[in-house]
C-alpha cells in the first residue's frame, strides 16, 4: 500500500460575506477533489492540542501522528535540522524573520517576500555586525531564516513569550517585543538590526522600487532540540517529506524522512506545484509514504490575498491532486489524505485552533455521501478526531 498526505497550508477558512456566505474552498474549482470527496470519506481533525497556539509546526506533528504534548519544543530547532546548523542541550534556535518596519510598526511580516538572493547578503550583514560568541545568524529561505543563542536555556529565553510576526501586523514594535526575565537581551537585537539593515544599499534599491525594504529582524519561536523517535520506528515504514519551507523539512529530518527537494519550490504563489506532485510519484516508487506540503494557501491568507487564495487551491486541486491521481502506476494500491494544517481565516489574517476538514480516498476506504471538499461538507460527517496525531493512525488502518 503506498500513503500519500496532501497538505494545502492554512487552506480552512471561514465563510465570508463576499462570497455569498461560502468559504474559499467552496468556492475555488477543485473538482479533482470534489471527485475524490464523491468517492470517499470526509471528516475533521483537531490538530492544534489546547494550551498550544495555533502554529504549523504544532499542527504538522500533530498530521505526522507525533503529539505535539509530547514532542514539541518550538518551531526553531525544526528549521535549524534544515539548515543543518547543529544545537547544544542549552542552545535556543530562533525562526528569524526579516521584516519592514515603518514609523514604529510592523509594516510588512515578510519584507515584501524578498528574494533570496537579497535576504542573504542581510543576513551576513547581521551576522557581520550582530553576531558574538553566543549569537550567530544563518540563511534560510526568502524572509525566513535562523538566529542562534548559545546556552538560551540557561538564560531563560525559552520562557520568554513571543509573537509570530504575522500576529501583529500593523501593531507597534515595542509593545510587542517579548517580556520577562533577561528579554532584554532579545530585545536589543531586534532594535539593533534596523540600525544596521535600515541603510542598508538592498534596501535603498528596494525603496527606489517601491519595495518594502528589509530593515528590521524579528526573532520568536525559540526552542531546543527535540527528542523524537523515526518515523519508520513509530510506523514501520519508509517515507518522504516535501516542501519549500525549512520547519517541514526540519521536522522530515528530525524523524528521518526523506527529504525530495524539488526544482523551483518557492513557499509561495509561484511554487512548482506540479514538480511536487511528480516528486511524490518518483518518490513513492521506493518508499510506501509521503507527505506534500504546500504553503502558498497560508501565505494568501496572510497576505488576505482572498483572489489567491482561491486559484493557489485550484492550483493545488490540478497540479499536485490531478498529477498525482493520474501519475500512479494502474493497479497499485493507494491512499491519499487531503487535510490543512490548520485555518487561517482571511479576516483574521492569522492562524486559528479550530477543526479542519479532511479528505480520505482510496483502497479500503468506502464511500460516503459527500459531494465536495469543504469545511461545511465535512461539518455534515460523524468522523472526527479529537486528538491530531490519531488521524495518521486511522489512515494507516487495514
Amino acid at each position: 500500500m503506498k500513503y500519500i498526505v496532501i497538505v494545502p497550508d492554512g487552506a480552512a477558512d471561514y465563510p465570508l460575506e463576499v462570497l455569498g456566505n461560502r468559504t474559499p474552498l467552496e468556492v475555488a474549482d477543485t473538482p479533482y477533489l470534489d471527485k475524490l470527496a464523491k468517492e470517499g470519506v470526509l471528516g475533521r481533525v483537531k490538530t492544534v492540542p489546547p494550551g498550544f497556539i495555533p502554529s504549523s509546526d504544532v499542527a504538522n506533528l500533530s498530521l505526522l501522528g507525533y503529539e505535539p504534548e509530547k514532542y514539541y519544543a518550538g518551531r526553531g530547532p525544526f528549521e535549524a535540522a534544515n539548515l543543518g546548523v547543529p544545537l547544544e542541550e542549552e542552545d535556543l534556535a530562533f525562526r528569524c524573520n526579516l521584516i519592514t518596519e515603518s514609523d514604529g510598526k510592523l509594516l510588512d511580516y515578510s519584507a515584501g517576500h524578498i528574494s533570496n538572493k537579497e535576504a542573504a547578503i542581510l543576513i551576513d550583514c547581521l551576522d557581520k555586525n550582530l553576531s558574538s560568541a553566543k549569537v550567530k545568524f544563518y540563511p534560510g529561505k526568502s524572509y525566513r531564516h535562523l538566529m542562534v543563542y548559545k546556552e538560551g536555556v540557561s538564560l531563560g529565553l525559552d520562557k520568554l513569550k513571543y509573537l509570530p510576526p504575522h500576529d501583529i501586523m500593523g501593531q507597534s514594535i515595542e509593545k510587542h517585543l517579548p517580556q520577562g526575565d533577561n528579554a532584554r537581551s532579545i530585545a536589543e537585537l531586534t532594535r539593533k538590526s534596523k540600525e544596521i539593515l535600515a541603510g542598508h544599499e538592498i534596501n535603498k534599491v528596494r525603496i527606489d522600487l517601491g519595495e518594502n525594504p528589509a530593515n528590521m529582524i524579528w526573532l520568536w519561536g525559540c526552542g531546543k532540540n527535540p527528542k523524537m523517535e523515526s518515523f519508520e520506528d513509530k510506523f514501520g515504514m519508509k517515507g518522504g517529506v516535501i516542501s519549500a519551507v525549512d520547519l517541514i523539512k526540519g521536522i522530515g529530518k528530525i524523524i528521518k524522512l526523506r527529504v525530495i527537494e524539488v526544482e523551483g519550490a518557492t513557499g509561495y504563489y509561484d511554487t512548482n506545484y506540479e514538480g511536487k506532485a511528480r516528486g511524490a510519484l518518483t518518490a513513492l516508487e521506493e518508499v510506501d509514504f509521503v507527505f506534500v506540503h504546500i504553503e502558498a494557501t497560508d501565505e494568501a491568507s496572510h497576505n488576505q490575498d482572498l483572489r489567491m487564495k482561491i486559484t493557489c487551491m485550484e492550483r493545488i486541486d490540478k497540479l499536485v491532486v490531478g498529477t498525482i491521481l493520474e501519475g500512479l502506476p494502474p493497479g497499485k494500491d493507494f491512499r491519499i489524505l487531503v487535510v490543512p494544517d490548520h485555518p487561517t481565516p482571511i479576516s483574521k489574517r492569522t492562524h486559528t485552533d479550530e477543526p479542519v476538514p479532511f479528505l480520505i480516498y482510496g483502497k479500503g476506504i468506502e464511500k460516503g455521501a459527500f459531494s465536495s471538499f469543504s469545511e461545511p461538507e465535512a461539518q455534515t460527517s460523524n468522523l472526527y478526531f479529537k486528538k491530531g496525531s490519531d488521524l495518521l493512525k486511522y489512515f494507516f488502518q487495514e
